[in-house]
């Protein structure tokens, strides 16, 4: 397991694509495109929902849902 934090430069350079979403979970995608994660789970509809199915920086945003959907077509 990788842990790492982002540091406010990291949120600085935020693709616009994220530029909606709280300092917090900014800080939360920065470390998962720090980190070069291949996807982002969360359940956090009210503010990443817009972004499910979207990769930002090689990130792809999931749901739940979408996520077992990816994994486990049909």
């Amino acid at each position: 397991m990788r842990v790492a934090a982002a540091s406010p430069n990291q949120t600085r350079d935020l693709p616009k694509l994220a530029e909606g979403l709280p300092q917090k979970d900014q800080s939360i995608l920065a470390a998962a495109i720090q980190l070069v994660c291949n996807v982002l789970l969360t359940g956090d509809r009210a503010h990443f929902g817009q972004l499910y199915g979207q990769t930002v920086s090689g990130v792809t945003i999931h749901s739940p849902a979408s996520l077992a959907e990816t994994l486990f077509p049909g």
